[in-house]
């Protein structure tokens, strides 16, 4: 095979490409500062998000460490109106004198879809800008894309399968590890079983685990089947679902009635702070893409499954009520209020609970009043 020669005579190597976890896991290591394009694609969409956002914290704290706005958000429907845009934003200084990271989620292969274009002009530029890192689903390696990126000296197409039974188990251990967990035979089996079937679940289920029991990485507490059930159980999704629609989406009488149903479900107030903390941290990500100039549609469609299709109208209507500035408020005061509710007795701690879940109602009421009034 022909290899292609520099003008100063010097080999260009070829693009780098990789589906194995690790070789892909070399390959992030060493973040090889001349790839200007990084392309996340495959069946296993949590992998490569996970693998991407580490990426993005590597590459920020190698180009802009103390620069909070070196990280730029993009949208293939930004693309779409202004194919330029990516290559413009690959070459720009941030408002702060230095590099900056590109992030474009929801990559799609479409026909005629203009990311392609965008992506070819970073490629081939004469010289090298701000890194670009992409993410897509579950491309083929024949597409239009994967080619592009993965046939230039200056791409990296890296490929996620979902995880088979023992990769599954390694993800399991790594992730309990950094939350703190220490789970038994069983439950590892069990949790693997949930990466295979949905990685971005299981990530939510162990976090959640974590956070019940105080677990950190220098504090871990060991999980065991019996508590997985229970914790199950008690943190079920469903249970907390309308009471996290109720606050963030400024229905107060909902948030009372709910309260109620919980308390008298044995969800105590801390359970019910932790639930609606969850939430306002997914919130907090996703206004970030909104503050960028992103629609709360476009944010929220940009991360494809990873949310559950039914619940996008109401993330998407919760954007509009909760700028980022508000729900970084919102998620410190629940915070907060959980370290005051397990300071005093479960009476007052149940009551400091409705309070702040009330106040943050209110404060998304009146926001969606102010909307409807302009």
């Amino acid at each position: 095979m022909r290899r292609r020669v520099r003008d100063d005579g010097k080999l260009l190597r070829p693009g780098v490409k990789a589906d194995k976890r690790p070789e892909i896991a070399r390959i992030l290591a060493a973040a090889d500062p001349d790839i200007r394009v990084w392309l996340f694609y495959g069946a296993d969409e949590a992998g490569a998000r996970a693998d991407a956002d580490a990426l993005t914290v590597t590459l920020l704290a190698r180009i802009a460490p103390d620069d909070p706005m070196a990280r730029v958000d993009l949208t293939p429907a930004q693309l779409k109106e202004d194919p330029a845009r990516l290559s413009a934003e690959a070459a720009a200084m941030s408002m702060f004198g230095g590099g900056s990271v590109i992030r474009l989620d929801g990559v799609r292969d479409a026909a005629g879809d203009k990311t392609r274009d965008g992506v070819d002009a970073v490629l081939t530029a004469e010289s090298a800008g701000n890194p670009v890192i992409l993410t897509a689903g579950d491309l083929k390696p024949a597409s239009a894309l994967v080619k592009l990126v993965g046939g230039s000296s200056t791409g990296a197409a890296l490929r996620y399968y979902q995880p088979n039974a023992r990769d599954a188990a390694a993800i399991v251990a790594q992730l309990c590890k950094d939350a703190g967990l220490t789970p038994d035979r069983d439950v590892t089996a069990t949790l693997a079983d949930m990466v295979i079937i949905n990685r971005a679940v299981a990530e939510r289920e162990i976090e959640k685990f974590a956070l019940y029991l105080d677990a950190a990485e220098d504090d871990p507490k060991p999980l065991d089947a019996g508590l997985l059930d229970r914790l199950g159980a008690a943190f079920s999704e469903g249970d907390f679902s309308a009471l996290v629609a109720a606050v963030a989406g400024g229905d107060t009488e909902a948030t009372v009635r709910e309260h109620r149903r919980l308390m008298a479900d044995g969800k105590v107030g801390v359970a019910q702070l932790r639930a609606l903390q969850r939430r306002f941290r997914e919130l907090v990500s996703l206004a970030r893409g909104t503050a960028t100039g992103r629609s709360p549609a476009d944010v929220v469609e940009a991360e494809g499954r990873r949310i559950f299709w039914k619940e996008k109208p109401q993330l998407v209507r919760q954007l509009t009520l909760w700028p980022v500035g508000d729900a970084e408020i919102a998620l410190a005061r629940l915070a907060e209020t959980e370290i005051a509710a397990k300071s005093g007795g479960t009476a007052d701690g149940d009551l400091l609970a409705v309070d702040t879940m009330l106040m943050l109602a209110r404060r998304a009421a009146r926001r969606a009043g102010a909307g409807r009034g302009r």
